[in-house]
């Protein structure tokens, strides 16, 4: 089964993404910041992670970067409010895939 770990500070966005993902045959995990993401990708085996850039902690942006110094291949998709061209290139340096 295709394994997403869902990146959210806020509790119902990160239940929502998760329920619907489960409903689509996907096993999501959650973290609710990038801390606690590191965690998990270090005990369990991730296939995708979708992240949210305003964390407290650790923003998506250092998110970003840590998991693709350590997981090169590793697929990585941002979601946020942020709208702004410069946002998007923030994200894509970082290293995110979309």
């Amino acid at each position: 089964m295709f394994r997403i770990l869902v990146v959210e500070d806020d509790t119902n966005t990160r239940k929502l993404m998760c329920a619907v993902l489960k409903q689509n045959g996907f096993e999501p995990l959650q973290a609710e910041d990038g801390l606690q993401a590191l965690d998990v990708m270090d005990k369990e085996h991730i296939d995708l992670v979708v992240l949210d850039v305003m964390m407290p902690n650790m923003d998506g942006y250092e998110l970003t970067r840590d998991l693709r110094a350590a997981w090169k291949h590793l697929p990585i998709l941002m979601v946020t409010a942020k709208q702004e061209a410069k946002d998007k290139h923030a994200g894509f340096l970082a290293g995110t895939d979309d």
